[in-house]
């Protein structure tokens, strides 16, 4: 599946090649041009089960560039290609740092090295027999962990419409994956992850030139099942991308 994942970056460099133009009879008109390069950033503040994923909980923030190159445009839509690359790509999970009871009117708190869990529990996790010789609910104490990454969405597609109007909504789909430092969202699953993006946007074109975008997506990371573990994380996105037209 990595050689899968190769194949697909390839396949985008061989699109690319082809782009020199758009089709003919179909030059851009109103605004937007034939291609444009774009900076972005996502945030999710946390991750729940949408469609596949399990993992709760997490944070992701994303730092990237973006190319995108136009199809075929019509009076009412137009159609890009769509690719970009993620250079920082900075997940955020929930560990287990130890647990704690009260006894006596203390906190007796046992402390471990940080383990990354698939949930955060609110509630007691076990009871323990205290001092006192009562039995009493024992708690899990959480923090954070950070892990690091990058990504790539070699396949993508944009469809715009209104592409004469100022403001244009659009919805989009990339495909691609992320590689990391560790293993992610827990241990025992995969340094090398899927993912895929969709959802709409609106863009704001500054002038002709320059706009900016507004986009809540939903987006998937998963090892499709190569690692041991494959919980997957399943978030809503707030994406924003100012871009350059010519």
């Amino acid at each position: 599946m990595r050689k899968a994942a190769l194949v697909s970056i390839v396949a985008g460099l061989v699109c690319l090649s082809s782009f020199d133009r758009p089709v003919l009879g179909q030059e851009p008109g109103g605004f937007g041009t034939v291609q444009s390069f774009g900076f972005s950033s996502s945030y999710s503040p946390d991750s729940s089960h949408i469609l596949i994923g399990s993992a709760g909980q997490r944070r992701i923030w994303t730092l990237g560039a973006e190319y995108t190159h136009l199809l075929r445009q019509g009076p009412r839509f137009r159609f890009d290609y769509e690719g970009s690359i993620l250079p920082l790509f900075e997940e955020t999970d929930p560990t287990v740092t130890g647990t704690v009871f009260a006894s006596g009117g203390q906190n007796i708190v046992t402390p471990q090295r940080p383990v990354r869990v698939l949930h955060i529990a609110n509630g007691p996790v076990g009871t323990i027999l205290a001092a006192n010789g009562s039995i009493v609910p024992l708690y899990a104490l959480f923090a954070r962990e950070d892990t690091y990454g990058g990504a790539v969405a070699p396949i993508g597609a944009r469809v715009t419409a209104l592409p004469r109007w100022r403001v244009q909504p659009s919805f989009a789909l990339d495909l691609g994956f992320v590689v990391s430092a560790r293993d992610i969202p827990i241990d025992d699953a995969d340094q090398f992850n899927y993912m895929f993006a969709l959802g709409p946007g609106i863009q704001f074109y500054v002038d002709r030139k320059t706009s900016w975008r507004v986009e809540y997506i939903y987006r998937h990371v998963s090892n499709a099942g190569q690692g041991n573990q494959n919980p997957g994380i399943d978030q809503g996105v707030v994406r924003v991308t100012v871009s350059l037209h010519r």
